[in-house]
């Protein structure tokens, strides 16, 4: 499995080809402002932080207010005071930004990967997304919609992969992958709410990343900042930080 060296450059390499930029400019200082259609007349301004330099995926509608060109290169890396400086200017003093959510991209090298286990009544196992498709769709119903949507787990289409516990016939916590570019484990965790706070997920995302190792996967774990207790996972883990995300919105 990638580790040291080769990890950082698969790392810089997925996101090259994600924002279309050579991978080797992301050990640069500066900035890459990109247009993104998906974000047309929505005023979202979103920042990547990965490694020296920031990507700044743009509303076309506010680039075209503000003048700023699709591929634009900005010679240092881009803050949020500097976005809200180009907008005073840009716009007159109409428009300020507002923080939305701070996320995070923590991937897992081998070697600092610390395994955690629980004492718990339940088993942990693998489960088949298919013959038991009716016990994640249970913990599903017992999550409110909005938990199920963070954790980008569809009762319907379940991931492949899935470690979770089982107690008294019930599915209680439940940590899975869908893949990135089939070398990255893009690993989501969810857990019933009279279940909390027992170290079940961090279990079984424990049992995911040893699965991970084995099949030449690598773990990769996305969360919001202000969840604290799923940022507390990849940590526990031995996972490293390495995209800093910031999702901003222009207020007018």
């Amino acid at each position: 499995m990638a580790s040291g060296q080769i990890l950082e450059q698969e790392i810089r390499n997925h996101w090259g080809k994600r924002f279309h930029c050579p991978p080797g400019d992301l050990t640069q200082e500066g900035s890459l402002i990109v247009r993104d259609g998906e974000l047309q007349d929505s005023g979202s301004v979103l920042i990547y932080h990965i490694g020296s330099r920031s990507i700044v995926r743009l509303d076309p509608s506010l680039a075209d207010r503000l003048q700023i060109a699709n591929g634009q290169v900005l010679a240092t890396s881009i803050s949020q005071d500097d976005l809200q400086v180009i907008l005073r200017l840009g716009l007159r003093h109409t428009a300020r930004l507002a923080q939305q959510t701070m996320g995070s991209y923590f991937y897992l090298d081998p070697p600092n990967f610390t395994p955690r286990r629980v004492d718990f009544p339940g088993i942990l196992v693998r489960i088949d997304p298919e013959t038991e498709a009716g016990l994640i769709l249970s913990l599903c119903q017992a999550c409110t919609a909005e938990e199920v949507q963070t954790a980008e787990i569809d009762a319907n289409q379940p991931d492949a992969i899935i470690f979770g516990h089982i107690l008294d016939g019930n599915l209680v916590s439940y940590a899975g992958f869908r893949y990135w570019d089939e070398r990255f484990a893009d690993i989501g965790v969810l857990t019933h709410p009279l279940q909390r706070g027992k170290g079940l997920a961090k279990a079984g995302t424990s049992s995911l990343c040893e699965w991970c190792i084995e099949h030449q996967v690598i773990p990769m774990y996305r969360v919001e900042d202000a969840n604290r207790a799923s940022f507390n996972i990849p940590l526990s883990l031995g996972f490293t930080k390495k995209v800093e995300i910031e999702v901003l919105k222009v207020v007018y």
